[in-house]
């Protein structure tokens, strides 16, 4: 871009490449794909998997160039090399970044996600993307190598001044990618890092559809096996070995059978309602609920050591029973304390839509600046609002708690008793969602389910350049309103300046002067770009503090979901096709030896319909959980739909807003020519 502030020629479109089709183009180029300036910040929740909030993905350096990143390294360390030969051609995106770089050096215990996710804000905010080019992945692994070597060192400044004389990486790390490489794409056909910990052979949950593979585990239909609670009457028990009446062995709690239930007895009009009942419980609308909680920062930061900001939380909820409905409560909390709550919110409920926190970002001794500082705010007033909005985390004792009790969370930890298990521990699956609302809707939720989880990351890189694209409007509109601030001066200037060419009062030389008729129509020109200008500040703040925030709102929705389908690949793993296999086996050694043989000794027996028993009672367990998650994930997807109507609400308000701009910058320019049109003349 040409960096004359007066060019007038086209400018170049960041947005006009990115597609898959011209992926090509982009690795043979030294251009970004975002410019600097735009391009957003990466973080991951302190405590959380490894997931992108909004908060993160737009928090920018201030001090970001805006020139393309043009640092060339002249000595690559080897290391350096055999990983980008190994790797060019499975690296195209971050989240292929992630996959075989990051979550390996997790997995390896080299680095953690919080380090993940400084190194990877590194990355976007100078610009070292598309990873696809070398150059950018040497400074991307160089700042993973600076990291590993000095915790808390990586950052720009750093790599810039160590170019040429970077760490390699851990031998161990680059061994492993050599490894993995050299197996062969037989091997690794379908790696995930999440499942990276089992072998080909005992994954079970590996299913085939249309040729391509599945690995998330909730994908995998169960509804074959039918669900009996276990029982230790033992009954019909043939031979004192407590068989079935079809040769199994009993106390089971697991009966196989093929079509439990027919399609035919199924009530369409009771499963309509159950999912309306579902849907109707969640309202992600924020005009339904402006403001519900408010957040602002305490003016004095806290600490003798290390200073800490604190956040004032106030809000007119009725949350929880005994509390009451009137009245503003207020609490204090500082960010590790949403940290906290985060981390047990993750814990406690894995399997529900969740939101993220904004990043921490600071290293040790770094000062925050006031624009971070309002974007961490803002993602916290995000945050609060997202989790009371939800129906179940609403309801959570420990989320009341957080916005209710002034105490200290410190202090409050140490006397409460916190239940930290998973939300339907000792629960058991409504036999109505297994025989009458699953065999209606499993079939197309685990279709949909599927479909949204291989498409989520593009749906949010899109929304993130739309997002992108609103703050290059908004920061366009604060640009013009500074230039027509330049305007005023310069035509102020210009009035006091002309009349000495254009004297007024020489009566002998200029009988016919019109200047001074000029110069009141100019006044009339610098009212306009007076008034102007404060109509363009007042559109930049209603962008900024409105209708940004609901995109971003938006957006933070749609990182949940794909944090949400990250969890269940790695939570909702079990092994009830093995224990399904080992019973079938087991059943029919038992029966063997108790009919056909004669020699078989009676503690052998006994032994064997103990396993068996004991296997039965397992899968009960697990066929159960399995169908608790599958009930959740259905839920929470059900829910996710009405985020839907926030695209409509935000473009909404984006229009009304537009109108209401135009109109009144319409009206400026009406009066404008109404004014000067026969005032200012032409001819003498």
């Amino acid at each position: 871009m040409n960096s004359n502030p007066f060019n007038t020629g086209e400018e170049e479109d960041p947005w006009s490449n990115w597609n898959a089709s011209t992926d090509r183009q982009q690795a043979n180029s030294t251009s970004p794909i975002l410019p600097s300036s735009l391009t957003p910040g990466v973080g991951a929740p302190p405590g959380a998997a490894s997931y992108l909030t909004s908060s993160q993905l737009l928090s920018r350096a201030s001090h970001t160039d805006t020139t393309t990143n043009s640092s060339i390294i002249t000595n690559v360390p080897e290391s350096y090399k055999d990983i980008h030969t190994h790797l060019i051609d499975k690296l195209k995106t971050i989240n292929d970044l992630e996959i075989h770089i990051f979550n390996k050096l997790i997995t390896m215990n080299y680095l953690t996600n919080y380090q993940k996710s400084r190194i990877l804000d590194l990355a976007y905010d100078n610009n070292l993307m598309p990873i696809s080019i070398a150059t950018n992945f040497y400074m991307v692994l160089g700042l993973i190598a600076l990291e590993i070597d000095v915790p808390g060192s990586a950052d720009y400044v750093s790599l810039q001044f160590r170019l040429n004389s970077l760490p390699d990486l851990p031998k161990k790390f680059v061994s492993s990618i050599i490894d993995e490489d050299e197996q062969g794409d037989e091997d690794t056909t379908g790696y995930h890092p999440l499942l990276a910990n089992r072998t080909e052979e005992d994954d079970y949950w590996k299913r085939k559809d249309d040729g391509e593979e599945r690995h998330d585990p909730i994908l995998k239909d169960h509804s074959t096996s039918r669900l009996i609670e276990p029982s230790d009457s033992g009954s019909d028990v043939k031979g004192g070995a407590g068989t079935t009446a079809t040769g199994g062995v009993g106390a089971g709690g697991l009966v196989l059978a093929e079509n439990v239930v027919s399609e035919d007895t199924v009530d369409t009009l009771f499963i309509e309602k159950y999912v309306d009942e579902i849907r109707d419980r969640f309202k992600p609308l924020i005009e339904d609920n402006a403001d519900a909680v408010k957040i602002k920062e305490v003016p004095e930061k806290e600490g003798i050591l290390f200073k800490h900001i604190n956040y004032i939380i106030s809000h007119n909820l009725q949350l929880g029973r005994g509390t009451s409905s009137h009245g503003q409560k207020k609490v204090v909390r500082r960010y590790s304390d949403f940290v906290w709550l985060l981390e047990f919110l993750l814990e406690k409920y894995p399997f529900r839509v969740i939101p993220g926190l904004p990043p921490k970002k600071f290293t040790v001794g770094a000062s925050p600046d006031s624009q971070f500082l309002q974007r961490r705010r803002r993602g916290l007033h995000r945050f609060l609002n997202q989790l009371i909005k939800h129906p179940i985390l609403r309801e959570e004792p420990v989320v009341q708690t957080f916005l209710t009790v002034p105490t200290d969370i410190t202090t409050w930890k140490k006397q409460a008793k916190i239940d930290y298990s998973l939300e339907f521990k000792g629960e058991k699956i409504q036999t109505s969602f297994i025989n009458t609302i699953w065999p209606k809707i499993g079939e197309e939720f685990l279709k949909n389910w599927s479909e949204a989880e291989g498409n989520i990351m593009k749906l949010i890189e899109i929304w993130t350049r739309i997002v992108l694209l609103v703050e290059r409007h908004e920061k366009r509109q604060q640009q013009i309103s500074f230039d027509n601030g330049k305007f005023v001066e310069m035509i102020g200037k210009f009035r006091q300046l002309n009349t000495k060419i254009y004297p007024g009062d020489n009566e002998v030389l200029l009988k016919n002067n019109d200047i001074g008729n000029v110069n009141d129509s100019l006044g009339r020109v610098s009212e306009y770009f007076n008034k102007s200008s404060q109509i363009l500040i007042d559109e930049s703040y209603s962008i900024n503090t409105t209708i940004l925030e609901k995109f971003k709102n938006y957006l933070d929705y749609l990182y949940s979901l794909q944090e949400l389908f990250e969890r269940t690949k790695k939570l909702s793993i079990n092994n009830i096709e093995s224990l399904e296999k080992r019973i079938k086996e087991n059943e029919d050694k038992f029966k063997k030896l108790s009919t056909e043989d004669a020699d078989a000794k009676g503690a052998d027996i006994a032994r064997l319909r103990q396993v068996i028993i004991n296997d039965k009672q397992e899968i009960f367990q697990q066929l159960n959980k399995d169908w608790l998650i599958k009930n959740c994930c259905f839920e929470e997807y059900l829910m996710f739909q009405e985020t839907q109507y926030l695209i409509s609400e935000v473009w909404i308000n984006w229009s009304k807003g537009r109108f209401r701009f135009e109109e009144k910058i319409l009206g400026l320019y009406d009066n404008l020519n109404q004014e000067i049109i026969n005032d200012m003349p032409l001819t003498r």
